[in-house]
């Protein structure tokens, strides 16, 4: 037995005439069904024992009969006898299959709320990737999500639709994917022409999103589709109107346009917070829902106007876990998530100007190492290289878009020379194998 200070440890189990309120009603209620289970044990059991017992019996009545009305009344109770034991053995065998389905049921369900997680979090990495090019890196999308989940907990939705909302609003903009960069990131004012190609990412969200047998992604693909209608009909793709704009829609286009006036663009400051809340009551009804606008306000009012959870990992457990996320995108030719692996970096607290020399360039000496050793080919490698040119390429636009010291520009270039020399050398190398493939067979044959 353990001891403390000479005196053994005791381990006392509460009595319970000490328990009170909702302990002593969870005890009484646990034992209560302790009690009913083996009541309903023991029944069984006993009607088990009794109709085996009086089997035999008629069994026996049966062979020592001694007229044909015994042996046929015998008879009959032995069938009766044998049906009875048969019924409660199978009852117990539809029992214990329908605790075993009901079991892999709960699995089911687990599982594929599980899948719907996963499909959800890889479009995010790609709605990541897309909001690194235009936006405040993963921050824009982490706040609609965080947003629209609280409008639509205020105004009462189902719990299972506020879940969704979670990892479905943070989706809204993964069409601008197919927005070329030198639109979604012009500084200056679109042409009429610009903006209709802009407007075109709803219809393509929805239509990468469509068509899923996930949930989240069914949800997802509605507020693609929808977030840019506005109540009085004007808005697009489809200029739907009012109650007609799916409610998840109408959720989204509050917290999206809230959080965009409230941060920086390329081409304007932030509006400090009063300034955008009055101009969004001025659209109280035009743009906007207004039942759901004043709940949003609500929201505001309780939970300030940055609903993030502000929860900041350590910087340097982020990067190596970013380095790994990195790694295996180049591994896998993967460019928007190794585009989404940076953003999340810096979203979580890594400062851009540390991503090349924490993340970047470790990645690549990664693959060079992994060349080396013949676990990937020189190909592979040449593709994982033009994707960190690629990635440190909208690092620097990111970064010039902040207006970050001149150092942190410096050290981006930098970088970006060291892409360049190595992809050189990749190259290089990859023309200069095939010749000395040529002379080596060359050698052999003249031998």
């Amino acid at each position: 037995m353990a001891e403390r200070h000479g005196a053994p440890l005791k381990f006392e189990v509460p009595n319970a005439e000490c328990e009170t309120g909702p302990v002593r009603e969870t005890t009484d209620k646990m034992s209560e069904a302790r009690q009913q289970g083996r009541g309903l044990i023991a029944g069984r059991a006993w009607r088990g024992i009794a109709g085996v017992l009086f089997a035999l019996a008629a069994g026996a009545g049966a062979v020592l009969a001694v007229g044909p009305v015994v042996a046929v009344v015998c008879v009959l109770a032995l069938a009766l006898a044998s049906g009875s034991v048969g019924w409660l053995a199978g009852e117990r065998h539809r029992e214990a299959l329908q605790r075993e389905i009901g079991d892999r049921s709960s699995e089911l369900r687990r599982a594929l709320s599980e899948l719907e997680i996963a499909q959800a979090e890889t479009v995010r990495r790609l709605s990541m990737a897309v909001e690194f090019r235009d936006e405040d890196t993963g921050a824009h999308i982490e706040r609609i999500g965080r947003f629209s989940t609280l409008l639509a907990e205020q105004v009462g939705m189902e719990e299972d639709f506020c879940l969704r909302m979670v990892h479905a609003a943070p989706l809204h903009d993964v069409g601008k994917v197919a927005i070329p960069d030198a639109i979604l990131l012009k500084p200056g004012k679109l042409t009429a022409e610009e903006r209709a190609i802009v407007e075109t990412h709803a219809e393509e969200g929805h239509r990468l999103l469509k068509g899923s047998s996930s949930a989240i992604l069914d949800l997802a693909a509605t507020i693609a589709l929808s977030h840019h209608e506005k109540w009085d009909g004007s808005g697009y793709p489809r200029g739907v109107k009012g109650e007609a704009i799916p409610i998840e829609g109408r959720i989204v286009a509050i917290a999206d346009v809230f959080d965009a006036l409230t941060s920086d663009r390329v081409y304007r400051k932030a509006f400090p917070v009063e300034e955008a809340v009055a101009m969004m009551r001025e659209e109280r009804g035009r743009h906007f829902d207004p039942v759901l606008l004043d709940a949003f306000l609500e929201v505001l009012g309780s939970s300030g106007p940055d609903a993030r959870e502000h929860v900041r990992a350590d910087p340097i457990a982020v990067a190596d876990s970013a380095l790994e996320t990195f790694v295996t995108a180049l591994t896998r030719s993967d460019a928007e998530m190794a585009e989404g692996a940076v953003a999340q970096a810096i979203e979580d607290g890594v400062e851009a100007l540390a991503l090349p020399g924490e993340v970047i360039e470790p990645a690549l000496r990664r693959l060079a190492e992994l060349r080396e050793h013949g676990e990937i080919d020189s190909e592979r490698e040449r593709a994982a290289i033009g994707i960190a040119r690629r990635v440190l390429a909208t690092l620097r636009r990111y970064t010039l878009g902040r207006q970050e010291e001149p150092q942190a520009l410096a050290r981006i270039d930098a970088s970006i020379e060291t892409v360049e020399a190595l992809l050189e050398r990749s190259v290089s190398e990859g023309e200069q194998r095939p010749r000395e493939r040529e002379h080596a067979a060359d050698a052999q044959a003249v031998g």
